[in-house]
């Protein structure tokens, strides 16, 4: 009796009522803002003016933006922007997202020339300066306490006094850096060129000056007649010991070692590195010396025997090899190698 009396039109009329409203749900849920957790971001790098700001909002469901920046200027609806201050001053920043969520951040701006009205430090250096000799240089700042010098040669600073004192080493175009009082926004720059320095030719021979030598009818005896030297008597009764052989009366075999190419002694290593060879396998070529020094991918310093104890039974691709060899005897003192061992399926240097 009673589901006779319910029309069904109230009964669709509610199921559309109910369907509204989880739609609307629906999208409050998935739209909502945190207002007091509106995450809007401020970056500078000073804070000063005549500097580009910038600003970028990353809320969770942000649709829209609307930035007021409180200098007067017209607001912004882009979610990331630069904005530059004209004056110095505090400014209270203001994003509403989504049309009714407000959150605001205060900006302290600074005087871009404030410094420079207070007085910015000045570097003094001479006209002409010469690598090897000592330049001056002085700092004008009126409320300088602290000085760090970088002239340009070295890493890091090289000078903490007011007025130091440096010698350049090499000539060239320099970069001189002065920082007062820790203040890296204010750093002074002066770029000079240090000459060569001259060497001075030293005076020519003056030949007036010169003393010829003497002649040789000078140092002539008197003519008479010829006596024999004392000493030569003298000399037959002495015993004189058998003559030491020279290298020129003794012929010395030189023991030369075999030739072998470079492109020889690397299927030679990599048949060190497969376990078929071993170091002493390469003791004709290196004429009995197996720790001769070789250098490794231009950056180690290692023997021969180490070499090859590094490189037995891996992986290894030889990508360049070059023999020192002593052009005497044809054997090898020295040899740059550069190679690269497979870890991982990956080619890496050893």
């Amino acid at each position: 009796m009673f589901k006779k009396n319910i029309d069904i039109r109230v009964v669709f009329f509610f199921a559309i009522l109910l369907l509204i409203g989880i739609i609307v749900f629906i999208v409050q849920f998935f739209n909502h803002v945190d207002c007091e957790n509106a995450k809007f971001y401020v970056f500078s790098d000073n804070s000063q003016t005549e500097e580009s700001i910038e600003f970028f909002d990353k809320t969770p469901n942000a649709k829209s933006w609307q930035w007021n920046f409180g200098d007067g200027s017209e607001t912004d609806v882009r979610k990331h922007t630069f904005h530059i201050y004209k004056k110095p001053g505090k400014y209270f920043v203001s994003l509403t997202i989504n049309g009714d969520c407000m959150h605001t951040k205060e900006i302290d701006i600074k005087d871009k020339y404030a410094v420079d009205k207070l007085g910015t430090p000045q570097i003094i250096i001479p006209k002409i300066i010469t690598a090897g000799q000592p330049t001056y240089f002085k700092s004008v700042s009126a409320e300088a306490k602290t000085w760090e010098w970088a002239f340009g040669e070295n890493r890091g600073i090289d000078e903490t006094s007011p007025d130091p004192v440096y010698t350049f080493a090499t000539p060239g175009e320099k970069t001189i850096t002065l920082v007062i009082n820790g203040n890296f926004s204010t750093v002074a720059k002066r770029v000079i060129y240090v000459h060569p320095r001259v060497i001075k030719k030293t005076n020519p021979l003056d030949v007036t000056s010169y003393v010829y030598e003497k002649s040789a009818e000078a140092f002539a005896l008197p003519r008479g007649t010829a006596k024999k030297d004392p000493l030569d008597e003298m000399l037959q009764y002495v015993p004189v010991a058998p003559k030491n052989k020279t290298k020129k009366d003794s012929v010395e075999v030189v023991k030369k070692a075999p030739k072998i190419s470079e492109d020889q002694f690397e299927i030679l290593l990599n048949k060190v590195a497969e376990g078929s060879k071993v170091k002493d396998d390469f003791a004709e070529y290196l004429c009995d010396d197996l720790d001769i020094p070789i250098v490794k991918n231009d950056a180690d310093l290692i023997t021969f025997s180490q070499l090859c104890a590094a490189i037995k039974g891996k992986k290894i691709r030889i990508e360049s090899i070059r023999l020192n060899k002593d052009k005497q005897n044809n054997c090898i003192k020295g040899l740059n190698i550069s190679y690269k061992v497979k870890k991982y399926l990956i080619w890496s240097k050893d």
